[in-house]
């Protein structure tokens, strides 16, 4: 078997694998250049089986138990468990939080009264 073939596993092996060690999954501290917003996250290498090769979409790597605030894009892998996100460096500020978004909404509704 090569090193890009992975072994077969079944939903219920990864379902527990993802409870017993997405606490362990390790996230640094932001970093910058002028125009992205850069982390990286070490997944433990118990859960590196379940990682598809390359660069994964969001629905994957939020499968693994990885959480991040939105706008964040997988876009390198350093390591087969360690996984680059980057996101643009000034999303917070053109994309308001949700809770604030549904705040906003709801006093629309109410016609402008909370």
């Amino acid at each position: 078997m090569s090193k890009y073939q992975q072994k077969p596993y079944t939903a219920e092996e990864k379902r527990k694998a993802i409870e017993t060690y997405s606490e362990k999954i390790q996230y640094s501290s932001r970093y910058s250049n002028e125009e992205w917003e850069y982390r990286h996250v070490i997944i433990p290498k118990q859960l590196v089986k379940y990682v598809p090769p390359g660069v994964c979409p969001e629905d994957v790597w939020r499968g693994l138990g990885i959480r991040q605030s939105p706008g964040w894009e997988m876009y390198m892998r350093h390591e087969p468990h360690v996984l680059l996100f980057r996101r643009p460096k000034d999303y917070d500020s053109l994309h308001q939080p949700f809770s604030q978004v549904m705040g906003a909404r709801a006093m629309n509704v109410a016609g402008g009264k909370k």
